[in-house]
């Protein structure tokens, strides 16, 4: 059996006010900058070795990391601590209430000024030294340690964001090192209870979970992984989007983390081995699927929609739904011309790490549930964690079904309609 070793670190990533923050595009409308902190953001190293390599898993509370600065990242990383470039893998919690960190997403960066770009460019430039810190803490942290892992389930603080009644995935994971000094702390759902008018930097409801974990768990580092998260949101289950409803729901799953890390079984572990897999999957083509002639009915139907409804999820849904549309509308040309300059076929890569009876497959995009839970079914692993905004960001990737009725997440897609059926059988080729 392998010497297992595991280290854990945790660093600020907090900058000073100012920034423009990342999630909502009402921000950039508004043109508004964080004005404080309602917390302090982190990013969370998970480093294990065994005989034969090394492994860092870094959680940052930011929304998502560019593809091109995973890169530099890795390369920056891997120079620094000696840590192969491949087995860098880099996990956004997808907090909407952290810097924005992304110079790619298309719709969002048609509304960026040179101020703006300046501005993420700069904190880029900070949070890169802190993750090269925050491995280097982890690395250094390094202690001869057994894996410890369990699962329960959580109701009541997330649901299917497009309609309560899908599927959702209410299952919480950790794996833990034998000396408690932290772990990755597995969950799917969009952290974001505190809205577009909220300028504070926070984790949000995540940044409460983390306190009352710490508190059960004296100098316990929660290193946050959300899941197959692309449709699941607590909109359907927060009372208001108010710094008093993050804690709530926050609490809520800090609480059930903390009763998980008395109920923890042993992970015998062999080897640890990372597969890498390169998934080809292709773009979508507005011309070919008459998207503005769509968008246009579409908006009609929206409005319409929005005068009658009185149900609050419901009515953020059509809002939301009927502002992209709208704005896709408007930049209709330059988003066509945004797609045409990537390639018709996308490699989109996929990193599995397998630690004896636990897989967890590293996807960088926002992945519906439906799909995760199918992944998570088929797999022969008995643990198969979904660690989705990792290793980089291609937007959504949705079930074919949401593109014919127009949905925020199909909007916002990149690829064709059915090609997130190829990337999921891909996984689960491996996975069986």
């Amino acid at each position: 059996m392998a010497v297992i070793k595991v280290g854990i670190s945790e660093v600020s990533i907090t900058p000073t006010p100012g920034y423009p923050l990342g999630g909502y595009i009402e921000r950039y409308l508004k043109n508004n900058r964080a004005s404080g902190k309602l917390h302090d953001i982190y990013a969370r190293g998970f480093y294990l070795s065994d005989d034969s390599s090394e492994y860092i898993i870094i959680s940052a509370e930011v929304l998502l990391f560019d593809n091109s600065f995973v890169e530099l990242a890795r390369k920056r990383i891997s120079a620094d601590t000696g840590i192969p470039e491949t087995n860098i893998m880099l996990s956004a919690t997808h907090t909407h209430a952290a810097p924005e960190t992304s110079l790619e997403i298309f719709l969002f960066r048609f509304f960026y000024n040179e101020e703006i770009i300046d501005l993420i460019k700069d904190y880029n430039r900070f949070l890169l030294e802190r993750l090269v810190e925050v491995t280097q803490k982890a690395k250094h942290d390094a202690k001869e340690s057994e894996l410890l892992i369990g699962r329960t389930l959580l109701e009541g603080i997330c649901t299917n964001r497009i309609d309560p009644n899908l599927e959702k995935d209410s299952e919480i994971v950790v794996i833990a090192d034998s000396l408690m000094r932290g772990g990755l702390m597995s969950f799917t759902c969009h952290p974001t209870v505190l809205g577009a008018d909220n300028t504070l930097y926070s984790g949000d409801f995540l940044s409460y979970a983390a306190e009352r974990i710490k508190n059960c768990a004296k100098g316990f580092v929660p290193v946050f992984i959300n899941g197959a998260a692309g449709d699941q949101s607590t909109r359907f289950v927060r009372k208001n989007q108010s710094v008093d409803e993050a804690k709530r729901l926050g609490y809520m799953l800090g609480d059930t983390f903390c009763k998980l890390l008395k109920n923890l079984e042993k992970i015998d572990v062999k080897e640890i081995r990372l597969i890498n897999k390169e998934v080809e999957l292709k773009r979508r083509n507005l011309e070919e699927e008459k998207f503005r002639e769509k968008l246009e009915a579409h908006i009609a139907e929206l409005g319409k929609m929005l005068e009658y409804e009185q149900d609050p999820g419901k009515k953020r849904k059509i809002s939301q739904d009927l502002l992209t549309s709208k704005l896709l509308l408007e930049t209709y040309e330059k988003f066509d011309a945004y797609l045409k300059r990537l390639p018709e076929t996308l490699r989109v890569n996929v990193s599995i790490l397998i630690l004896d009876s636990v897989a967890i497959v590293f996807i960088p995009a926002e992945l519906f549930c439906s799909f995760g839970l199918e992944i998570k079914r088929k797999s022969k692993y008995p643990y198969t964690i979904i660690a989705g905004y990792s290793n980089g960001y291609y937007g959504y990737i949705p079930k074919s079904e949401t593109f014919k009725h127009l949905d925020y997440e199909s909007l916002m897609s990149i690829f064709k309609a059915d090609y997130g059926r190829v990337l999921v059988n891909e996984v689960i080729k491996f996975l069986t």
